[in-house]
């Protein structure tokens, strides 16, 4: 149970449940998934081995009490035809059918991607003067208060097993979570490993995931801007709410032919543009539970340049696999660049270590069984 898939969006959210997904039918498990509505109105399609309900009862990617009333209805048909063994819920998906499980004895897993704490401190992160702001600022926190109360804390209580996909989290879930938590940090799909090589002429930066504001995208802009005597590219892939915004600041900086904006972009055509990439940014002001893109761009061998916020911190050694910013510094992230942009033998230890964090830590077949090992310890 997922409010996002891929159908919804390109971002890290979206891959992990479908990474998740594709490795429990290959060990031969039974997966269904229901979400929110398709953008394009389908209501029910299979990929990769996977049942996929998109209920419409609701807006793409929007958890709503209508939703969760059609959650229950199809999963009381899914258990009739074939009982149900385990319940996965990304987040809060599965607050509709606490009461259900708990009657017919279904183990409820929650993973967690935050905590309130975590998204308090990203909304204030983004914090202007302008009027809408200030509004927000007070109806925002209420908000995710409420929704804490409403749909977090019961879920605590039910979940047989909260999964954390960083370590970072694990002090927000003290309250109602003893002996259940579980970090299970996030994998990738590992791309072949190649050399990393210096090329003359241009560098060219990389910003990739949703584009919001949160995501920093804008500083990056500024500091191709401000940085004039390398010569320098970025290339930004994604879409969001905040792209409209992000194309008007390259209007006003003039910077048309120093940056391309790609959209969202297959895996194919992604993979390309990694390996053309010499520097990846990551300019977060959002405490994120452990950013996919991150993970990406290292095991492509990319030095990375990131803000020192969220999960970001667990996996980054600082001058070792890449550089840390504070987050929001404009200043510190063009220093960094202009670092990395100086220096290549810099950039190709950072981009060696990078690698073999990856190759350590976060493959994707290591997040697959560690999962499957926590479903199965609950049934």
């Amino acid at each position: 149970m997922t409010r996002s898939t891929l159908a919804h969006g390109f971002g890290g959210f979206q891959r992990q449940c479908i990474d998740l997904c594709e490795g429990f039918v290959s060990q031969g498990h039974e997966v269904t998934v229901l979400t929110t509505a398709h953008p394009d109105g389908i209501e029910k399609e299979v990929q990769a081995g996977f049942t996929v309900h998109y209920l419409t009862p609701s807006r793409p990617k929007k958890l709503s009490r209508p939703w969760f009333k059609e959650s229950k209805r199809i999963i009381e048909e899914i258990h009739q035809r074939t009982p149900i063994d385990v319940i996965h819920s990304n987040e809060f998906a599965g607050a509709g059918i606490i009461s259900w499980a708990k009657r017919n004895n279904v183990p409820l897993a929650v993973v967690c991607h935050g905590s309130l704490r975590t998204e308090l401190l990203s909304f204030l992160s983004s914090a202007d003067k302008r009027p809408r702001y200030w509004h927000w600022l007070f109806l925002t926190p209420m908000f995710l208060l409420k929704r804490c109360l409403m749909w977090e804390m019961p879920m605590r209580r039910a979940a047989s097993s909260i999964i954390l996909v960083s370590p970072t989290l694990e002090r927000d879930f003290r309250l109602f979570s003893r002996g259940k938590v579980k970090v299970i940090e996030n994998g990738i799909k590992l791309p072949d490993r190649r050399e990393p090589i210096i090329q003359s002429g241009k560098l060219r930066l990389l910003c990739t995931g949703r584009a919001d504001s949160q995501k920093g995208f804008q500083l990056a802009i500024k500091a191709v801007s401000e940085i004039t005597e390398l010569d320098l590219h970025l290339d930004i892939v994604g879409t969001g709410p905040y792209l409209d915004e992000l194309h008007r600041l390259v209007d006003n900086l003039k910077l048309h032919d120093r940056v391309t904006f790609h959209g969202r972009v297959d895996d194919d055509e992604l993979a390309r543009i990694y390996s053309s990439a010499d520097i990846y940014l990551i300019p977060t002001l959002r405490h994120e539970g452990l950013p996919l893109a991150l993970l990406e761009a290292m095991a492509h061998g990319l030095p990375t340049i990131s803000s020192y916020i969220g999960g970001n911190t667990d996996v980054i050694t600082h001058d070792h696999d890449g550089l840390f910013i504070t987050a929001g510094r404009l200043d510190e992230l063009v220093t960094s660049i202009r670092r990395l942009g100086s220096d290549p033998a810099a950039r190709i230890s950072i981009s060696k270590a990078a690698r073999e964090t990856t190759e350590r830590r976060f493959d994707r077949d290591r997040m697959v069984r560690e999962t499957m090992e926590t479903l199965y310890s609950m049934s």
